[in-house]
């Protein structure tokens, strides 16, 4: 049964309100006013290190940088499942990946104690045929070892399973292992980072061009 892989964050889900409404729930506790939705949603897909660079101007070396982490970490993990959505047209899609014969699964750098409550949540959970977080080995996209993890417990060979997301690391990722790669515009598109810039084999604009393209990749 031909397997097609998803990330998490940006491409299947929508978790930017509750991941932007943490970040400022953090800010006011510093007596900081909240930083507009539209500003932080391009970041929601960098985990915390994306999120506190734009929302406190720090990086991961700053000594601030893991008290402030730990902060965030544990309100988001309080909320993670409150406002969070399937992205429009992605039921739909993922019920025709299912008629059509295709198993379907999850690669993401998120943490299994965010990724599951969503999972469950959004009814996604006992659908996906594997799920794999960022927690997994410890190393996170562009690294390919989650991903081999999920390929080798599907007994998936990396050339047949293509690969979905909206970040150049998930185009990193899949390149290194020689997946087919489809960048999903709907997504958290970083401006730093141009998608034409990426190695894709398909940038889609809705959940549904993937249907055709998974189509074509099994015909070959």
């Amino acid at each position: 049964m031909p397997l097609v892989l998803f990330d998490l964050d940006g491409t299947l889900v929508d978790s930017a309100p509750d991941l932007c409404a943490s970040l400022n729930r953090i800010r006011r506790s510093e007596n900081l006013a909240p930083l507009p939705y539209n500003v932080l949603r391009e970041y929601a897909g960098s985990g915390a290190r994306g999120l506190l660079k734009i929302g406190f101007d720090i990086t991961d070396q700053d000594p601030r940088f893991p008290e402030l982490k730990e902060r965030f970490l544990s309100d988001y993990q309080n909320h993670c499942a409150e406002k969070v959505c399937c992205f429009d047209g992605i039921e739909q899609t993922l019920e025709e990946i299912e008629q059509a014969g295709w198993q379907w699964g999850v690669v993401t750098n998120k943490f299994s104690n965010f990724t599951i409550p969503i999972m469950k949540k959004l009814g996604l959970y006992d659908r996906a045929c594997v799920i794999i977080s960022g927690d997994e080995t410890g190393k996170l996209k562009p690294h390919p070892d989650n991903m081999l993890v999920a390929l080798n417990k599907m007994r998936a060979l990396p050339q047949e399973t293509p690969y979905v997301g909206d970040d150049i690391r998930d185009s990193k990722a899949a390149q290194t292992l020689g997946m087919p790669f489809a960048a999903a515009t709907w997504g958290y598109l970083r401006q730093d980072f141009p998608i034409n810039e990426w190695h894709t084999h398909l940038i889609a604009h809705h959940p549904q061009e993937l249907i055709g393209w998974l189509k074509v990749l099994r015909a070959k």
